[in-house]
């Protein structure tokens, strides 16, 4: 199947690097204006606009967002709508990944932990459906794309607040399905192991037993998440409310 998202606008969190980048580059190549967002890394942004601009001219602009900022959220409709015009769907790609063994936790740890990971893991992800979301249900058309992990149904052992945030957002691609249905679709992808941490990860580390775990025998590539992600944008119109796992049968693995 061809994928085709012609006269798409398609909002972006994280796009500057990592998977938003691969994801924003797949969209630009089947036809799609995107906006992407980027918190700290400014000159990664500058150069995946000029990337996405090479494929498609005058296609793509970023905007810094600190995704935990809620009043930043609520702006961040009408800078999209002042660049394009409008605006058709949403991909929450945006997400930290930190390490917090159990043995380590304590009170003050737990909490900051917990909060961090909730406040841009599923507080913005949330934020961000309702905004956008309001806008979708008007012009009666729209579609949002979230970003989970196979984790959050299959735990990691040391990272408790991260599964814990995407456990959420599977939760609420499944609830705003309902709540937005039947002119908005929801969905969500659920990467396996795709690119390793930039930092030191204890188990995330080992990448050949990494590796060896994924039935597959292979990690997975960006472009296939991004690929999936056109997918559910672009293809078949009667999916929503679906968590679709991109991970080579690692979750079929996890616990044996």
């Amino acid at each position: 199947m061809t994928i085709s998202l012609q006269n798409e606008i398609i909002v972006i969190t994280g796009g500057a690097v990592r998977l938003g980048r691969a994801i924003a580059l797949e969209c630009a190549r089947a036809g799609a204006k995107i906006a992407i967002t980027y918190n700290h890394s400014a000159a990664a942004a500058a150069q995946t606009v000029n990337d996405l601009n090479a494929i498609n001219p005058n296609c793509a602009v970023a905007f810094q967002a600190e995704l935990t900022d809620t009043k930043v959220l609520s702006q961040l409709p009408a800078k999209v709508l002042s660049h394009f015009g409008t605006v058709t769907a949403l991909v929450n790609n945006a997400a930290i990944f930190q390490r917090t063994p159990f043995e380590e936790t304590t009170a003050e740890n737990w909490e900051a932990a917990f909060d961090a990971h909730v406040a841009t893991n599923l507080k913005a992800p949330y934020m961000l459906c309702h905004h956008f979301g309001e806008i979708f249900l008007r012009q009666k058309k729209g579609s949002i794309v979230n970003i989970a992990d196979i984790h959050a149904q299959r735990p990691l052992k040391n990272y408790t607040p991260y599964c814990i945030s995407k456990a959420g957002v599977v939760t609420l691609t499944q609830s705003l399905a309902k709540a937005l249905a039947p002119h908005v679709r929801v969905n969500c992808i659920a990467p396996g192991t795709i690119l390793l941490p930039s930092e030191t990860q204890g188990e995330a580390d080992d990448e050949a037993a990494l590796r060896e775990r994924v039935p597959m025998k292979r990690l997975g590539k960006p472009e296939e998440i991004a690929q999936s992600v056109a997918f559910l944008l672009g293809g078949p119109q009667f999916i929503t409310g679906h968590i679709l796992n991109v991970d080579g049968g690692e979750q079929l693995t996890i616990g044996n």
